[in-house]
């Protein structure tokens, strides 16, 4: 690696732990030189800003996410494998829970729609190939039969419209001090499953994504999270 690529990456790697570990606001871009004994000068080579350091590493976390799922998702049948693979793309993990506990914060800020953006972008980019993969498999054995079999697009955009309205319902709550009734999830969930099967042709109910229980556990774990902020 050169010289100029590893400074990038080590800047990356501080901002992402003072990110979560003190929250995006708080933490100041003299603050991650300092941890790197950097320079402003050598900051701005890389980056245009905080936010464009941030859109940095919700891209490198896409790719890594896909990877991880690569090596840990594996299943005989291929519509289960699909189901898997489509619930994986919205990043409410236990392994997303403390990154996306600094990120939901500034969603919905005007100024943080490229880092938002470019998430989404970099999630379809890194899961694309492999959810691709997965509905030729699908469609060459008649488990789906979509009209189109490059419908790969219009599925991420929807997965990722998902993700980012459940984020949104979340944080509103947070912010009014209420907790997340879990059929106000139910419903963005069972919404985002019955129009992926319309687009998959898929059996009705055939998708899981993601289990409400599961999509509770993160909500109440994000909800702690952000009020220790």
């Amino acid at each position: 690696m050169r010289k100029g690529d590893e400074s990038k990456q080590q800047i990356i790697r501080a901002a992402e732990r003072l990110f979560c570990a003190n929250g995006f606001d708080e933490t100041s871009v003299q603050r991650i030189l300092e941890e790197v004994h950097g320079s402003k000068g050598g900051f701005y080579h890389h980056f245009a800003s905080k936010e464009d350091l941030l859109r940095a590493i919700c891209m490198q976390r896409a790719e890594a996410a896909a990877s991880r799922v690569l090596n840990e998702v594996s299943e005989p049948d291929p519509l289960r494998q699909l189901d898997r693979l489509l619930g994986a793309v919205m990043p409410f993990s236990k392994d997303d829970l403390v990154f996306m506990g600094m990120l939901i914060p500034i969603l919905d800020r005007p100024e943080s729609t490229p880092v938002r953006v470019g998430y989404q972008d970099a999630l379809a980019a890194a899961f694309g190939p492999m959810v691709q993969g997965c509905i030729e498999e699908t469609a060459a054995d008649g488990t789906l039969m979509p009209a189109d079999p490059n419908i790969t697009a219009p599925v991420m955009t929807l997965l990722n419209a998902c993700w980012y309205d459940t984020a949104l319902l979340l944080l509103k709550n947070i912010r009014e001090g209420r907790p997340t009734d879990p059929s106000a999830l139910l419903e963005r969930l069972t919404t985002c499953r019955r129009c992926l099967e319309v687009l998959l042709d898929a059996p009705y109910g055939s998708l899981t994504l993601v289990s409400l229980e599961d999509w509770a556990v993160f909500a109440e774990g994000i909800a702690r999270q952000i009020r220790r902020q």
